[in-house]
């Protein structure tokens, strides 16, 4: 009996130490802040995911639709067939693609790191997205992930330990910064939704900065930069909710693009019951500094707590014997 309570705190210990791998389901902006972006995991990477998740469509029954067509290899997409087993085996008749290469595809500048003094100098061409397809245009899972750093010599196999399933609730908030959004009016009422303590001298800066990308800029500015600055008090207000799509109204078919570079037009017609709103509705009364600080001291107070278990186990178990 022993025996099988240390096996059972033994699989609960390595449980634990996974906790930022595959597992991880970031839900959410507040989720992005936890990521160590310009650290061990490129910057760009964030840049992927801003243009992934405005470039395809989002229907009001949380379908996600392509814009594009992997199987032709639009912006270098192709079969990524798990090999080194970083991702749940898929069923039968449902394939993941991955797409990110910076080598020879049209994905926006801003992305392939042309315009990296906008990102600042780090190691290009290494963030990845990799999604599963439910049918011919319909996808059912997506993942950020990337490859190992050069220095590491573990060739272009993906790092389990940063790869991330994004939720649709991360998919819809990150649309909310579209290329659309350009004016200092726009970027400010965004990042207050957001909770964001940016004023109008940091948001001027961005702009000049960025240019028509200042929305991305933003969006920077919010998961990276302003995570390491000092505590601030958030700006957090009620978002004001916009009319819900008549059932029987036509929905506007997904644009198909031919690999060119230019994003669609991304509407902000969020639904009600969005993730989104139930998470900016409620005024954050806590300052979030150092999330992931936190979240490292409650996981050592766990281990700490069960390997006194195991210990205690195991003591117990050889007094008997």
């Amino acid at each position: 009996m022993s025996e099988s309570y240390l096996m059972g705190f033994l699989v609960l210990f390595l449980s634990i130490l996974r906790t930022e791998s595959t597992n991880g389901i970031l839900n959410s902006i507040d989720d992005l802040k936890k990521i160590p972006f310009g650290k061990s995991v490129p910057k760009h990477s964030l840049a992927l995911l801003h243009w992934f998740a405005n470039t395809i469509e989002i229907d009001n029954n949380d379908l996600i639709e392509l814009t594009f067509e992997p199987r032709h290899g639009d912006y270098g997409t192709h079969r990524y067939r798990n090999s080194d087993g970083v991702l749940d085996p898929l069923p039968p008749g449902q394939q993941y693609y991955t797409l990110g290469n910076n080598n020879g595809n049209s994905l926006p500048s801003y992305v392939t790191g042309q315009r990296n003094h906008l990102l600042g100098r780090e190691e290009f061409n290494r963030a990845r997205i990799i999604f599963s397809l439910l049918g011919q245009d319909t996808i059912d899972q997506v993942f950020i992930t990337q490859h190992y750093h050069a220095s590491q010599g573990l060739g272009t196999v993906y790092d389990p330990v940063h790869t991330y399933r994004i939720s649709i609730n991360l998919l819809r908030e990150l649309r909310v910064f579209s290329l659309d959004q350009n004016q200092q009016s726009e970027l400010s009422e965004i990042g207050t939704n957001f909770g964001s303590a940016i004023d109008s001298d940091e948001l001027s800066s961005i702009r000049n900065k960025f240019g028509q990308l200042a929305c991305v800029g933003l969006l920077l500015f919010i998961v990276i930069t302003e995570r390491n600055l000092p505590c601030r008090p958030n700006r957090a207000r009620e978002t004001k909710r916009p009319p819900k799509q008549n059932v029987g109204e036509p929905r506007r078919p997904p644009k198909r693009n031919n690999g060119t570079s230019a994003t669609p037009y991304i509407s902000l017609n969020i639904p009600e019951n969005d993730y989104n709103y139930r998470q900016l509705d409620q005024v954050r009364h806590n300052d979030q500094c150092c999330p992931t600080a936190c979240k490292i001291c409650v996981g050592i107070i766990i281990t700490i707590i069960i390997i006194a278990i195991t210990i205690i186990t195991i003591i117990t178990y050889k007094s008997r014997t």
